[in-house]
């Protein structure tokens, strides 16, 4: 027998389930709500590769978002439990609105032992793909589907946007606006319609593991009450089923895009009619992409994660005061009206530190590179990193590693509207983006 090559590759692939007891709270919504079914399981899917001596995970993880105080923990068990270096593990939520929160996102409180579940079933798929490491190949190929991803903030007329929670009427854009509205007049920022693919295939010709991204928010108008995968789950069914392996569907720089185009009415509520089309049609370039793929079975792995150090947007004493005044310090937990929402969300944000530490990684699988931000990060910045990155191929992930709210331009920092207004899922200071943007270029340059 001969010697492997030097870069010579091992794939593996996993998946745990992360689905909630009933009566879970879900997360997703400015009020809370409990989980009454789980209409498609929630899970953790892991791809492992090995190249030579060197090791890489990519994990995607059916929540709404996961903070590093859990990621931390979870990436030093993985790292020792597999001889895999912190730098080259990737873990990032889909985004799901149907799944448990992890950390106090509006009025809904994660679940200690939910959380438990959580660490330990993300640790038991990465050991379980790379128990499962066999000879593998692995290949890049890049779709594009245009027609489901809309930029959802739109300037109006004059006098069409309504005051935000705090009174002030200055937002110069909306999100979301009413559909077939007299009142819109253009989108206040570009789509990305890229679909990146990365597959590894075994001896037998049959993919091992599917990892893509694309950049869309969550699909939604299923059931408040029930936990779901979203598209998300939808498309790795249906790539599963049609090409085997594990499909896992990272989220891409999406904070300001969904797939509601504002020319047709809403799809329905309480039903699955809209998610199922979605992940569909996604899936349907999914596997257009995976035939044209040119796969290798010797690629070298490449990784770096640096911290980066962010302001947050804090209250006022005065604010703080007049939210404790409206709502109490500790505030309640089951406000409906918008105003005492925000106002519950200032009291918790007096408390938030001056600053936080938020990681940047970019990994690379031989001519194709992963770069990551850390919360819902605006299209634009996606955009930016591939244009700036000197790759072949650059594939934007984000909610990884981490979970810091929205991730604004400071252009629509300028204009308003409700990706801006301070809160849990809001916080960070204007000039984030170009601190992440910067350092993620050096980082992918640096590869």
């Amino acid at each position: 027998m001969g010697l492997a090559a030097p870069n010579a590759l091992r794939a593996g692939a996993a998946t745990a389930n992360i689905s909630p007891a009933l009566g879970t709270s879900l997360a997703g919504y400015m009020t809370d709500r409990k989980c009454a079914d789980v209409h498609d399981d929630l899970l953790v899917r892991c791809a492992a590769i090995e190249s030579g001596s060197t090791r890489m995970m990519l994990a995607t993880i059916d929540s709404c978002m996961v903070p590093r105080t859990i990621l931390d923990r979870v990436r030093a068990r993985i790292s020792r439990d597999n001889s895999v270096d912190p730098a080259f593990i990737l873990m990032s939520s889909t985004h799901t609105h149907s799944a448990p929160p992890a950390m106090h996102l509006f009025q809904s409180m994660p679940d200690t032992k939910y959380i438990e579940l959580l660490e330990s079933r993300i640790a038991d798929a990465a050991r379980m793909a790379f128990s499962r490491l066999r000879p593998a190949r692995i290949g890049c190929g890049l779709g594009a589907e245009p027609t489901l991803v809309n930029n959802r903030r739109f300037f109006m007329r004059e006098g069409a946007i309504p005051a935000d929670p705090f009174g002030r009427t200055n937002d110069k854009v909306l999100m979301n606006a009413p559909l077939q509205s007299p009142d819109l007049l253009k989108p206040a920022g570009p789509t990305d319609p890229d679909h990146p693919v990365i597959a590894a295939i075994g001896e037998d010709g049959r993919p091992i593991w599917i990892y893509a991204s694309y950049a869309l928010h969550y699909a939604g108008y299923n059931p408040a009450t029930d936990a779901s995968a979203d598209y998300f789950g939808a498309w790795a069914r249906q790539v599963e089923s049609k090409a085997g392996g594990v499909a896992m569907l990272s989220n891409g720089c999406s904070g300001n895009i969904n797939a509601i185009a504002y020319a047709r009415n809403y799809p329905a509520r309480n039903e699955y009619t809209f998610i199922e089309r979605v992940g569909t049609v996604l899936a349907l370039e999914t596997l257009r992409v995976l035939k044209s793929i040119d796969y290798r079975d010797t690629l070298p792995l490449a990784a770096n994660i640096e911290n980066v150090e962010v302001q947050t947007r804090r209250p006022s004493s005065e604010e703080t005061a007049a939210a404790i005044k409206l709502v109490g310090d500790p505030p309640g937990n089951d406000y409906k009206d918008r105003t005492q929402i925000y106002a519950r969300e200032t009291v918790y944000l007096s408390k938030f530190p001056a600053a936080i530490s938020v990681p940047v990684q970019a990994l690379k699988i031989g001519d194709t590179a992963i770069g990551t931000f850390p919360g819902e990060t605006f299209v634009e910045l996606g955009l930016a990193a591939k244009k700036a990155s000197p790759h072949k191929r650059t594939i934007t992930v984000s909610i990884a590693n981490d979970a810091c709210g929205y991730i604004p331009t400071v252009d629509a920092f300028d204009l308003g509207g409700y990706e801006t207004w301070r809160a849990k899922s809001a916080f960070v200071e204007r000039d984030t983006a170009s601190k992440l943007i910067g350092t993620l270029t050096r980082s992918l340059n640096s590869l």
